[in-house]
This record gives structure tokens, C-alpha cells and sequence, in this order.
């Protein structure tokens, strides 16, 4: 099996790649979703809540995470941030270990934000990093969001800087024109899996 990661800043166009590959027939899982899918467990909920020193929001009888309160609280303090970090992500790539152990696939990708900050892109037998122009990335945050422009450039300056990462070793795709581009850069890489 070969295992891939995608990866790159926010609004760089992973989900683009990712939904790409899908309408290739390749398996494509989220890391995000992987998240939210953990967040359903009680107990994580109720441990990431007194970690980070918030009240769960009750829904329904269901003890659910107040998502935004944990933003405020872990972006103000990076030691809380990183306790958060190295929580969850151990729970994510569990799961993602679980998938891999279970799949059938030849080749599985994994869409995965916070690769180079958790450490793990060793894991993979390859890495997409996909990167594109910064004012591209902060229209797109905007429009998405409903953020102001210092707000975007905050979530991306929250983030490593690709720019200063040695990637020499990983696939890079430019996100740099219209939808058909991506698609053919896409298809280019995964021509190379094939021979």
C-alpha cells in the first residue's frame, strides 16, 4: 500500500486535490472529519473540556464541545495549544493507523492539515503539499469565512510557513489557475504512482 498525505495552509486548495482524487476513484480520507467523529465520544469531550478549562456545552443531554471557546482560550496561550495538539492528534492518528490497518486499497490518501506541526509526515511514503498565491488564499478565507482580511491573515500567519519548510523531498502542486489546471496536475502526479 501506498499511503499519502495532503497537505498545505488554510485555503490553499487541499479539499480541491482531495475531491480530485475522489472523482478518481481513489479512497480519500479527512482528517477533520476523523476529528469530528472523536469529538462524538463523551469522555473525549469532557477530557478536552477540563484540559483546556471550558464548560461542555449541553445538546440534547449530550455533553458537546464548545468549539469556539476552546479557540479563544488555546490561541491565546501556545503551551495549552500544544497539550491540546498532542492530544488530539495522538486520537487522529490512531484512527488513521486503524484505516490503514483495515484498507484493501493499493494507494490511500489522507488529507491532513496539521502535518509538519504534529511531525508525522514520516509516516507517509509520500507528501502533496499544495500551495497557492497568498492574496488567492486570503479572498478565499474571506469569501468562505466571513472574515476580515486581518482575521484571514491571522489563521494563516497561526500556521507553519511552507515557504521556509525544505520540501525537496514532496510533491508540491502550485494551486495557480482554474479548477481543469488543478485537475491535470493531479492526474500528472498519480500517473507517476501507476508506473
Amino acid at each position: 500500500m501506498i499511503k499519502i498525505a495532503i497537505t498545505g495552509g488554510i485555503a490553499s486548495g487541499k479539499s480541491s486535490v482531495s475531491n480530485i482524487l475522489r472523482s478518481l476513484n481513489y479512497s480519500v480520507y479527512d482528517a477533520d472529519k476523523i476529528y469530528a467523529d472523536i469529538l462524538k465520544d463523551q469522555n473525549v469531550v469532557q477530557y478536552i473540556s477540563n484540559l483546556v478549562g471550558v464548560d461542555c456545552l449541553l445538546i440534547d443531554g449530550k455533553a458537546v464541545l464548545d468549539r469556539k471557546a476552546v479557540s479563544q482560550k488555546v490561541f491565546a496561550d501556545k503551551l495549552l495549544l500544544k497539550k491540546l495538539n498532542d492530544y488530539t492528534h495522538q486520537l487522529v492518528y490512531d484512527k488513521i493507523n486503524r484505516i490503514i490497518a483495515l484498507s484493501d486499497d493499493k494507494i490511500v490518501f489522507f488529507e491532513i492539515p496539521l502535518l509538519f506541526e504534529s511531525g508525522r509526515e514520516n509516516m507517509f511514503d509520500k507528501v502533496i503539499v499544495v500551495k497557492r498565491d497568498l492574496e488567492q488564499r486570503i479572498d478565499s478565507i474571506i469569501q468562505r469565512d466571513g472574515l476580515t482580511r486581518t482575521q484571514a491573515l491571522q489563521r494563516i500567519n497561526n500556521q507553519i510557513n511552507y515557504d521556509n519548510l525544505d520540501l525537496i523531498r514532496h510533491t508540491v502542486i502550485y494551486n495557480d489557475g482554474d479548477m481543469s489546471i488543478l485537475k491535470n496536475k493531479v492526474e500528472q502526479f498519480v500517473n507517476t504512482l501507476q508506473t
